[in-house]
């Protein structure tokens, strides 16, 4: 299974470096979706920022911080409940725009400091790094409905661990494809995203899809009230560990007996300038499995050219 899957990967990795190495042929445009003529609103989603991918294509940076609070009442073999802790990420998002319609993402990476109050579980260390390539497969500027498709791959890079179990690094990494649209109604924006987030590596990695749904009313000008949902559902289980929860989006456990979760965040997102968005939002679960959600902060700040 783990040498068929690295095939797999090599060979989608593989048909999109056929498909994108021309570099030199490429007419650039990196405002892509984005610039005059083409489509004038963009409020990106906050909560869920390592997997809810915009389908506008971009040229921007993007730092963000996350602050994750973990559930009390998580138990854990051999030394029962968690107790709570938390997480603090730091990160960065790139993004370029290589035409109107073909973008490059980076959209995961970053330093962690986990902190779970259970004794010898807290470390510090960088996360995976992420990255791939989006595709507008439907766009129109005049209705600003927008249309992309995508595929990622998370190489094993990261080196974080809580005792002796490994929180990231662990593994062959995960490919992820994935399909967004956005809509605008007047002040209104509608934004959903589906993936599927498959491990290289079955034992050591569960593979999951998700869903993420956003909506955002700009109230005053340039402010944007929004609210978004997000779904995590097992596909895959993985072998390496008994435990009952995986890591939610932030971290990968190998848990073999994990549950689906439904995330519920509200926030806002501030335009400060023509090319500057900032973005807050508080996020809490709504079924009675959480995994390791408790409630989380996200901020950023979109940078975009």
């Amino acid at each position: 299974m783990k040498k068929s899957a690295v095939g797999i990967l090599v060979s989608l990795l593989a048909v999109l470096g056929f498909v994108v190495s021309p570099v030199w042929a490429i007419d650039w445009d990196l405002k892509g979706s984005l610039g005059e003529g083409k489509h004038k609103r963009y409020v990106p989603p906050v909560s869920n920022p390592l997997l809810n991918e915009t389908p506008y294509i971009t040229t921007e940076v993007r730092p963000v911080y996350i602050y994750h609070s973990f559930p009390s009442n998580t138990p854990l073999p051999a030394l029962g409940p968690l107790g709570g802790g938390n997480t603090n990420i730091l990160a960065l998002q790139l993004r370029v725009a290589l035409t109107e319609r073909l973008g490059f993402i980076a959209n995961k990476d970053g330093y962690a400091d986990v902190n779970f109050k259970a004794p010898g579980l807290s470390d510090d260390g960088f996360a995976n790094i992420s990255f791939g390539f989006k595709y507008a497969l439907y766009s129109d500027p005049e209705r600003e409905t927008l249309v992309t498709a995508g595929l990622t791959y998370e190489a094993p890079t990261g080196r974080l661990k809580a005792g002796t179990f490994w929180l990231q690094g662990n593994g062959d990494g995960f490919i992820t494809p994935f399909i967004t649209a956005a809509n605008t109604y007047d002040k209104l924006g509608v934004q959903a995203m589906i993936n599927t987030k498959l491990a290289l590596d079955g034992d050591k990695n569960a593979s999951w899809f998700h869903y993420s749904l956003h909506a955002d009313y700009e109230i005053l000008p340039d402010f944007f009230p929004l609210v978004e949902v997000n779904g995590y559902i097992p596909i895959d289980e993985a072998n390496l560990t008994p435990f009952a929860f995986e890591g939610y989006d932030v971290v990968s456990i190998g848990g073999s007996n994990v549950s689906s979760v439904v995330s519920f965040a509200v926030g806002s997102r501030y335009k400060i300038t023509d090319h500057v968005i900032a973005g807050l939002s508080y996020e809490t679960p709504l079924t009675d499995d959480s995994d390791l959600l408790n409630w989380r902060l996200t901020a950023d700040l979109v940078i975009y050219y």
